[in-house]
C-alpha cells in the first residue's frame, strides 16, 4: 500500500473513530440526572438564598446532575416575599441545568384562598367527612391545578413535573354529590348502591372511572403546555407497580405512556434491594416502550428505605443496564457530599452532562 493510500485509510479510520466517540458522547449527554429539591432548603432572605442556590447547584453540576425537580417553588414567593423560582431558573440556566417546578395535585392542601371559597373541590368520604385533598374528579379542582401550572410557565421554566398526580391511597375517592352525579349519569347508579369491593361490577367501574378522571387532568396539562407556545417537558413521579397504581390510587401511568401524554416517567423505586429495583425498572422500561423516557427514582433516604452511597451507585448502574433513560434522586435533603462524591467518582465519572 503506497503512502497516499495509507494516509487515506488512516483518515477514514480516524473519521470513523471520531464518529463513534461523538455518538457515545451524545448518548451520554442525553442521560437525565435529576434530583428532587425543595424551596424550604434555602433561606428566606433573597441574598442568602441566592448564595445557597449557587453553592448547591455548583456542587450538583460538578457531580454530573443536570435536572432539578423543585417542590414549593411557586408558594415560596408568598412565604419569602420575593421570586424564588426566578432565582433558581437564573442560576440553573447559568450552569446548563433545567428547572421543572413540581405540581402535586393530590397532596394535602391548605384550606385557604380559592380552596377555602370552594370546599366542594375537596374529597368527601362515604359519610360526608371532608379530607384536605383536592378531588381530581372535580372540574373545578382540575381547573385550579391548570391555573397553577400556567403561572409556573411564566417563569421561563423548562418543564412541569407532576407528583401526587393521584388520589390518596386505599381508594380514597370522593363521594360528593357532583362526583356521584357524574358517575351515575354514565352508569345509571351510584357506586354506593352495591358492595364496595372487587366482587361488585359497579365498584370495578367506579375504580376505573376515577382513574380516567386523573388521566383527564394529565391530558389537560399536556394540552396546556402545547397551547403555551413554549417548549416544556412534562414529567411525572409515579408509583412503581403499574398494575396496582390504577386500582389503588387512580394512577394509570402505563396508559399515559401509551397515549403519549407524558415525556418522562419517574417510577419511585425507593428500595435498597437491588434485585427488586431491577425487576421494577425493567418493567417500567418495557411498559414505556420508547413512548416516554424513564428516569429511575432512587432514594438516598426515604420513608421506605435508607440507602448507602454504594447502593445508590449500584442502582444507577442497574438502571442503565435495563435501558432507563436516566435517574432521579430523592432527595436534595439526603443527597449529601458522600453520595455526590461516590457518584462523581464512578457512574458519573465523566463529569457534567446535558439533560
Amino acid at each position: 500500500m503506497n503512502r497516499a493510500a495509507r494516509m487515506g485509510w488512516c483518515g477514514l479510520l480516524a473519521a470513523a473513530t471520531l464518529a463513534l466517540v461523538l455518538i457515545a458522547a451524545r448518548a451520554s449527554a442525553s442521560e437525565g440526572r435529576a434530583v428532587w429539591i425543595h424551596a424550604g432548603m434555602f433561606s428566606t432572605d433573597e441574598g442568602k438564598a441566592r448564595a445557597e442556590v449557587v453553592e448547591l447547584l455548583t456542587a450538583y453540576r460538578a457531580t454530573g446532575l443536570n435536572t432539578l425537580y423543585c417542590f414549593d417553588s411557586l408558594m415560596a414567593q408568598h412565604r419569602k416575599g420575593w421570586d424564588f423560582l426566578a432565582v433558581l431558573v437564573d442560576e440553573a440556566h447559568r450552569r446548563g441545568m433545567t428547572v421543572h417546578p413540581v405540581i402535586y395535585p393530590g397532596h394535602n392542601v391548605r384550606l385557604e384562598g380559592e380552596i377555602r371559597e370552594h370546599p366542594e373541590w375537596l374529597i368527601r368520604g362515604m359519610k360526608g367527612e371532608i379530607y384536605p385533598n383536592l378531588n381530581l374528579a372535580s372540574p373545578g379542582a382540575r381547573a385550579l391545578v391548570l391555573r397553577e401550572i400556567a403561572g409556573a410557565l411564566g417563569h421561563g421554566v423548562d418543564g412541569i413535573h407532576l407528583d401526587y398526580i393521584r388520589f390518596p391511597v386505599n381508594q380514597n375517592f370522593s363521594y360528593d354529590a357532583e362526583t356521584i352525579g357524574a358517575f351515575r349519569k354514565e352508569f345509571g347508579q351510584s357506586p354506593l348502591e352495591g358492595a364496595h369491593d372487587s366482587g361488585s361490577m359497579i365498584w370495578c367501574e367506579w375504580i376505573k372511572w376515577n382513574a380516567a378522571q386523573v388521566t383527564t387532568l394529565v391530558k389537560a396539562v399536556r394540552q396546556l403546555l402545547a397551547n403555551s407556545g413554549k417548549t416544556a417537558v412534562l414529567s411525572a413521579a409515579v408509583f412503581p407497580d403499574r398494575g396496582i397504581a390504577p386500582v389503588e390510587i387512580g394512577q394509570d401511568w402505563a396508559r399515559w405512556a401509551e397515549d403519549g401524554l407524558v415525556d418522562v416517567l419517574c417510577p419511585m423505586l425507593y428500595t435498597s434491594d437491588a434485585g427488586l429495583f431491577r425487576v421494577y425498572i425493567k418493567e417500567a422500561v418495557r411498559v414505556a416502550k420508547g413512548r416516554a423516557r424513564v428516569y429511575a427514582g432512587i432514594a438516598c433516604a426515604s420513608s421506605h428505605n435508607k440507602n448507602t452511597p454504594d447502593g445508590v451507585v449500584q442502582e444507577v448502574a442497574i438502571a442503565r443496564e435495563e435501558g432507563a433513560d436516566g435517574v432521579a434522586f430523592f432527595s436534595g435533603y439526603s443527597l449529601g457530599p458522600e453520595f455526590r462524591t461516590a457518584l462523581a467518582a464512578t457512574v458519573f465519572g465523566k463529569g457534567p452532562q446535558r439533560p
